[in-house]
């Protein structure tokens, strides 16, 4: 969701010795930008006032944030004397028929297992109903009240993540996905994870969250807005577009799998403390499309597509021939993740087994990537909690 929170670089790192056991705090402020006044039109979004009661319990306290396709707000829920998040949704998606259902997805996720290991990883459906408004009808979603997402967090870090914080968001971010692909068939596509134990920062406060504040957390998968079930894979194209899978990008099928590529990419990014891919990158220069330069960087760190992967792909004749070699772009880059890695600053007897585990959910064809619970399985989630 763009808009929803913007972290400010002002964090205080206090070494104490190696990266991974540093003591350190993040700053994490609400950037008090507005949604656009435009969409307040038939179809777009609903006027919401502080102080107005919905469905007769959630009186509205302060906004949260906004995207593209609804606004957020912080509300009280007047019957069970909690707080809770509303997120209303724009006129148009009422009536939509073209497979989009945020509200069907977390019902699901929310009545399907509840004794899976994974379910108190997902930010959970409290309540929904339908509000009529001047510009509309206007879904709300009401759901429990998350703290700062782990990218606001990554963003008051003036480099990488520590490998310690990596981990323990690794592990809850894959008992999610596990989750959701093995109980629930359905993928999130998003890079939308929420930390619990601390409140959402509001303007015009901020919040100082210290190493045990992060230990201690929980990190949950939420905003489900993109979310497709596998029994209607409604969406042609999915995923952030730096996160996004080969087969994605090619216009293969793609199922669970390319959720465990998003997270090879996220977990590499917080480790780092760089993307590991940019398809905009030198494009004016090398006159090759966004598509183009995502793919030779795949194959430069990752080696070649796959001939039975290729023949799947909609759109593979636009960029590779017929011996399954790229048209352009061959061997403009060629590093490894290990290379990558030692660039962030980790202690060097780290490096082998977290290149190691991020390789195994970074494999090109979708059909030998790891799945959540073989990752969870991994030496380097070890006695991680």
């Amino acid at each position: 969701m763009s808009g929803l929170l913007s972290a400010l670089r002002n964090s205080v790192f206090r070494r104490t010795g190696s990266r991974s056991t540093s003591a350190f705090s993040v700053v994490i402020a609400r950037k008090n930008d507005q949604e656009p006044a435009r969409r307040y039109e038939p179809g777009g979004y609903h006027p919401v006032n502080v102080g107005d009661i919905y469905n007769q319990r959630y009186q509205v306290t302060q906004q949260l944030g906004w995207g593209q396709y609804s606004t957020v707000w912080l509300v009280k829920d007047l019957q069970e004397q909690r707080q809770a998040a509303m997120k209303v949704l724009v006129g148009d998606f009422s009536n939509d028929t073209t497979g989009w259902d945020e509200r069907g997805t977390l019902g699901i996720l929310r009545d399907r297992n509840t004794r899976a290991l994974g379910y108190g990883h997902i930010c959970q459906l409290l309540d929904d109903f339908v509000f009529q408004g001047p510009n509309g009808s206007h879904i709300c979603i009401v759901t429990e009240l998350m703290g700062p997402t782990v990218l606001d967090i990554y963003h008051c870090m003036p480099t990488a993540m520590p490998l310690f914080l990596v981990k323990r968001i690794s592990k809850h971010l894959l008992l999610a996905l596990q989750y959701m692909h093995d109980d629930c068939n359905i993928v999130h596509t998003g890079d939308n994870i929420f930390m619990t134990g601390a409140p959402p920062p509001v303007a015009p406060a901020a919040i100082r969250l210290e190493r045990s504040d992060l230990m201690l957390a929980r990190f949950k998968l939420g905003d489900m807005g993109s979310s497709n079930k596998m029994s209607n894979r409604y969406a042609a194209l999915i995923q952030p577009e730096a996160l996004r899978s080969p087969e994605v990008i090619i216009g293969a099928e793609w199922d669970t799998k390319a959720d465990i590529w998003n997270f090879g990419c996220l977990m590499y990014e917080f480790a780092r403390g760089a993307r590991l891919f940019d398809p905009g990158w030198n494009v004016d220069q090398t006159g090759m499309s966004r598509s183009q330069t995502h793919l030779a960087q795949t194959v430069g760190l990752l080696g070649e597509f796959p001939g039975s992967l290729i023949q799947k792909g909609k759109h593979a004749k636009r960029y590779f021939n017929d011996e399954g070699h790229l048209l352009q772009g061959a061997g403009q880059y060629g590093i490894t993740l290990e290379d990558l890695l030692n660039r962030a600053g980790h202690p060097p007897e780290d490096i082998a087994l977290t290149a190691d585990f991020l390789s195994q959910a970074l494999i090109i064809d979708p059909s030998k990537r790891w799945s959540a619970t073989q990752l969870l399985q991994h030496p380097w989630l070890r006695h991680v909690d």
